[in-house]
């Protein structure tokens, strides 16, 4: 009867490999067979399932399917660069692991003629660590659940989420070279604080806009800031409700305007046509989040694939011609005739400069700053990385100004004068009940900008605004955190002023404005071009 049991699940390895794990546990706790037995049925199961699969692949490559199918004489065509860079190395021993890619994977290493020795070796190691994990994980899982069935249902919960968000980065880190080479230096993303993730570095927000919120008996007063706009400004709201005020005939606004989420290319060009657009200009979400689906379209086949992969409302805005990038933050109490320049972020494009004999990718990994966020500039440079630029020949990572995407943040206070400030108080009254927020500006020199001349505004931000000066790489963590605490207190103050002024709209909902949130925090970026 045990050697029943044990070919059971020996033959079953080959049709269905996840049932004969299980089948195989349950026997176990069952006392069908002794953990030895089924462990031994397992690994031999499989590990002769995977060699058959790599000897399917040798077979059909005796075919030569290359000479019929363009795909797979592009794959013939990359085996050398696959070996030598390890990818197929690495796959063979992830593919283990990730359901639905070891039957590609393991034919493909035989099709390739990858050498059958080290497949054997890596598989009898990857089958015996992942017979081990099930099988640990398995009982101990079967002898919590007898115990303790609501624990178990947290573990498996909490496994799937491991695997939907984490799963999909280990496959890309594997299978990429260059996100190879760059995790390492990526790892030291965890000293400045400035690479640090969003929810990280804000916890100690949250105590204290608890505090505030006591201190001012409301729990939503930022979002009174803005009161034209909806929730102040504070997250979900449209740009265009800013943008739509500034005057169109005034030199410091960028020509835009708003396009429908269902506007087709045809229709679209029309537009561009009628309204003097040139390339390059810009294209983003009319609701956007630190820096969401921001590109620049420089000709038309990026202007298709945007609006096939943005079904939302856009809009469109002539490419500034100042190649320098500055935010201003501005605040103004309703109570006070003047308001003040709260913080300048001044923002530098990161390049690196080709010396005729290095790849790219191999510039990126260079550069001190820019190898900690490789992974952002790898996937918009994707199809450039192997490029070999010419000697001094300057190649920008990231034209767009979003500290996300890869910009250069500095401490901008040294550009605070009276004249830009009397410029940006007549800005701001052009947009009804402003008080709070930032105005992204594009400027021509240092010179022209503190006098409040030669500036172009990009967008406006209102109260979920930040002094984005905090992200200089010299500021300090003590006082970046002076700096949002101080902040968040205008912005508390600004928002009870308001309440008082305009006692009509003191009617936002908490349950709809969390709804709101959550629609803006699980939005996902799908576009395919780059920025």
């Amino acid at each position: 009867m045990i050697m029943t049991y044990f070919f059971s699940i020996f033959f079953g390895t080959f049709i269905l490999e996840d049932v004969a794990l299980v089948s195989s546990l349950a026997m176990v706790s069952n006392q069908k067979l002794n953990i030895y037995q089924a462990f031994l049925a397992c690994f031999l199961g499989i590990t002769i399932g995977d060699l058959l699969l790599y000897l399917l692949g040798t077979i059909a490559a005796r075919f030569k399917l290359e000479n019929r199918f363009s795909l797979i004489k592009k794959i013939v065509s990359q085996s050398d660069s696959l070996k030598k860079s390890n990818t197929l190395t690495y796959s063979i021993i992830v593919s283990r692991f990730i359901p639905g890619t070891r039957l590609p994977t393991y034919v493909l290493s035989g099709f390739l003629k990858y050498s059958f020795i080290r497949f054997t070796i890596l598989t009898f190691i990857s089958v015996f660590i992942w017979v081990l994990i099930a099988f640990t994980g398995g009982l101990t899982l079967i002898s919590i659940f007898k115990k303790h069935w609501a624990i178990t249902i947290i573990i498996l919960w909490i496994s799937l989420i491991f695997l939907k968000f984490i799963m999909p980065q280990v496959v890309s880190l594997i299978t990429n070279p260059w996100l190879r080479k760059a995790f390492w230096p990526s790892l030291k993303k965890w000293k400045p604080f400035e690479f640090w993730p969003g929810p990280l570095f804000y916890i100690p927000l949250v105590p204290y806009y608890i505090y505030l919120s006591l201190k001012h008996h409301s729990f939503l007063n930022p979002l009174y800031a803005n009161p034209q706009v909806k929730h102040g400004g504070l997250i979900g709201e449209s740009k265009w409700d800013f943008l739509q005020y500034l005057n169109k005939h005034d030199s410091s606004t960028l020509k835009s305007i708003k396009l429908n989420p269902h506007v087709e290319l045809a229709e679209a060009q029309q537009i561009i046509k009628n309204e003097n657009f040139m390339y390059p200009f810009i294209l983003k979400p009319d609701i956007g989040q630190r820096g969401f689906g921001v590109r620049i379209i420089k000709n038309e086949n990026d202007l298709k694939n945007y609006l096939s992969n943005s079904p939302f409302e856009r809009i469109l805005q002539a490419f500034s011609q100042y190649r320098k990038e500055a935010g201003i933050f501005y605040i103004r109490k309703p109570s006070e005739k003047r308001g003040q320049i709260f913080s300048i972020t001044d923002k530098d494009f990161p390049f690196v400069t080709g010396d005729g004999l290095t790849r790219l990718g191999d510039l990126i990994l260079k550069d001190s700053r820019a190898q900690i966020i490789a992974n952002i500039y790898f996937e918009r440079l994707k199809e450039q990385l192997d490029y070999i630029p010419e000697k001094n020949k300057i190649i920008y990572l990231s034209e767009c100004g979003n500290h996300c995407q890869g910009a250069i943040f500095f401490n901008g206070a040294h550009l605070k004068t009276e004249a830009l400030l009397n410029e940006f108080e007549r800005l701001s009254l052009q947009i009804p009940d402003f008080y709070f927020g930032r105005f992204d500006i594009r400027y021509q020199n240092k010179e022209s900008l503190i006098e409040g001349k030669n500036f172009e505004i990009v967008e406006i931000n209102g109260a979920g605004a930040e002094g984005t000066h905090i992200w200089d790489a010299s500021t300090t963590l003590l006082e970046a955190y002076k700096s949002l605490f101080l902040q968040w207190s205008l912005l508390f103050q600004v928002g009870a002023e308001v309440k008082k002024l305009y006692p009509e709209k003191n009617n936002i909902k908490l349950y709809p404005f969390l709804k709101e949130c959550l629609r803006v925090f699980n939005r996902k970026e799908n576009l395919s071009v780059s920025s």
